[in-house]
C-alpha cells in the first residue's frame, strides 16, 4: 500500500468497493447499532450497491468519507470509519467508528480511529476531529480516550432511547494533541 498512514502491522483502511455491498448490508441493518448510528430504517442491497458504485471518496464534494477497516493478515473487512460533517472552511469534521461484533475487544477500533485521524490531518488538513457518543457507552469512551480524544462536553437529552432521552458526550482531538499510531494499541 502506497499511503503509509493508512495502515499499521494489524489493520489497514481502504475505499469502499462493490464487493463490500453484502457486508455493508449486514452492518447497516444491524438494528442493535441503529441508536448509535442515528439510523431509523433498513437499507436495501440496491441502495448500498448504488452507494458503492457511485462512491468517489471526494470529501470536498460530499463533505463525508467512508473507509473500510480490514485485517492485514487476511484482508477481511471488519468495520468502517466515517468522516462526516466536514467543514473545509474551518478544517473540522466528525468521525464515527463501527467494528463488527465478532472483532470487538481487540483494539481494532482504537487503531482504526488513530489511522483515520492521522490521515485526516496529514492528507486532508483537518485541524479538529470530533466524535459524539452516548454517555452510557463506556466502550466508546475508552476507545476514544485511547486514541487521543478528550472529553470536552455533554449534550443533554441528545439521544432518544425508547421513550426517554439520554445524554451524549462530545470528544475532540486537534493538531495540538499528539497521536502516535502503533499496532499495539
Amino acid at each position: 500500500m502506497s499511503v503509509d498512514f493508512l495502515h499499521n502491522d494489524t489493520i489497514y483502511l481502504r475505499a469502499v468497493e462493490l464487493s463490500d455491498v453484502d457486508t455493508l448490508y449486514r452492518w447497516e441493518n444491524d438494528t442493535s447499532q441503529w441508536a448509535t448510528a442515528n439510523t431509523h430504517a433498513p437499507y436495501s442491497r440496491t441502495q448500498l450497491w448504488n452507494y458503492a458504485n457511485d462512491y468517489d471518496g471526494d470529501i470536498y464534494a460530499h463533505r463525508s468519507l467512508r473507509l473500510i477497516v480490514c485485517l492485514q493478515e487476511n484482508n477481511m473487512a471488519i468495520g468502517t470509519i466515517d468522516i462526516y460533517d466536514f467543514d473545509p472552511a474551518n478544517n473540522h469534521a466528525t468521525i464515527g467508528v463501527y467494528i463488527s461484533s465478532h472483532h470487538r475487544g481487540n483494539k481494532y477500533g482504537v487503531q482504526a480511529l488513530m489511522l483515520a485521524t492521522d490521515y485526516a490531518r496529514r492528507s486532508i488538513g483537518i485541524e479538529q476531529m470530533m466524535a459524539i457518543t452516548a454517555a452510557d457507552n463506556t466502550a466508546a469512551h475508552a476507545m476514544l480516550q485511547a486514541a487521543g480524544y478528550r472529553h470536552c462536553g455533554t449534550l443533554h437529552r441528545r439521544l432518544r432511547q425508547g421513550n426517554t432521552y439520554g445524554d451524549a458526550y462530545i470528544y475532540e482531538t486537534t493538531n495540538r494533541y499528539t497521536t502516535t499510531v502503533t499496532s499495539n494499541s
